[in-house]
């Protein structure tokens, strides 16, 4: 019922995750009134800075860099694990229309959002609002997710209480069947206020990226640091074409030749390029994992392979990674991928 969220790539001053919302190929979500099962889980993707000769207080592109990073910096923080609570406590519920009626077969507990998550969350936002340049449409869906996220917090922290000492032992459900539709509300006002904060902030970030590879290949040309950043933004343009409800096989074939060829160029490129980072390797390796994960679920598509009862299994119990040729396992190398590089 609620989607998962994946990686994307930004340019940052320091490294970080953009996780933003990505559905299965093979997505469900229509059913909303009859229980759902976990949709795929999801990468992540990462930046890398270009210097700039000028002082972050009077480069444009620094303060609007800055600006996007506070931004980031949040939706790393709290996204994932709200949806995470809110998918896992939807997967037991036969029907999440009218909630728990205690004669399921299992409870699942659901997640808190941790409170140094929210923190974290409420002062990025507000440096990020009051920063220059303004940014109307990303500062108001900022606000806004706030907002949600600040109300969501205590009924998540309320019935995860309740449903981790198993307090409807004693009630037969009653309290559980009273703070259902709260907290499914404010489940559902979080993901709306999320999907237009992930799409404004993906808007500004990738253009950021875009703006960044170019001046690091015009001004330095191809080397480690181009391959690094190259390496994540165009993976995450190749996760994103899964994304569509019937995605276009030529449009994938092409982005999957394509990444192998940069692959190759970055493996050859850099192979003799002195004082490479320790982790470099490991970056190829994550990138190769990832073109292989590509290419399996491609073809899957490609030559309308089922998954097989085992498989569904699996990626109902939030296990999907494991099924090859699945979008959570694309997702999981993927942020396998951004994490090696953000790592060096």
């Amino acid at each position: 019922m609620f989607k998962k969220a994946t990686s994307s790539v930004v340019p940052a001053i320091v490294a970080t995750l953009l996780c933003l919302p990505l559905a299965a190929c093979d997505n469900n979500d229509t059913k909303t009134t009859t229980k759902t099962s976990p949709n795929p889980d999801a990468p992540k993707s990462q930046p890398v800075a270009a210097a700039s000769e000028k002082p972050v207080a009077e480069d444009p592109t620094a303060l609007l860099t800055a600006k996007v990073n506070y931004y980031i910096e949040c939706f790393n923080h709290a996204d994932g694990s709200v949806r995470d609570s809110a998918e896992r406590y939807v997967s037991w519920i036969d029907n999440v229309a009218t909630g728990p009626t205690g004669k399921e077969r299992k409870v699942n507990t659901l997640g808190q959002i941790q409170a140094y998550k929210v923190e974290s969350c409420t002062k990025a936002i507000n440096q990020a609002v009051k920063a220059k340049p303004a940014l109307p449409a990303l500062d108001d869906a900022a606000t806004k997710y706030l907002a949600e996220l600040t109300t969501l917090t205590p009924l998540v922290s309320q019935a995860n209480q309740y449903y981790s000492q198993e307090d409807y032992k004693d009630d037969g459900f009653a309290k559980g069947k009273e703070m259902h539709q709260p907290l499914m509300k404010a489940f559902k006002a979080f993901m709306s206020a999320s999907d237009v904060y992930g799409a404004e902030l993906e808007k500004e970030s990738s253009a950021l990226n875009a703006a960044q590879l170019a001046e690091i290949e015009k001004t330095e040309g191809r080397h480690l640091a181009y391959y690094r950043l190259a390496l994540v933004s165009q993976g995450k343009d190749l996760t994103m074409l899964f994304d569509a409800e019937s995605p276009n096989i030529n449009d994938v074939t092409k982005a999957i030749d394509a990444y192998g060829a940069l692959v190759a160029e970055a493996t050859t490129s850099t192979a003799n390029e002195q004082d490479k980072p320790i982790g470099w390797s490991i970056v190829l390796s994550r990138a190769e994992t990832f073109l292989k994960d590509s290419k399996n679920l491609m073809r899957r598509i490609r030559d309308k392979t089922p998954y097989s009862r085992g498989d569904k299994m699996m990626m109902d119990a939030g296990s999907g990674w494991m099924v090859e040729g699945s979008p959570m396992k694309v997702l999981k190398s993927y942020n396998e991928l951004v994490q090696a590089s953000n790592s060096l």
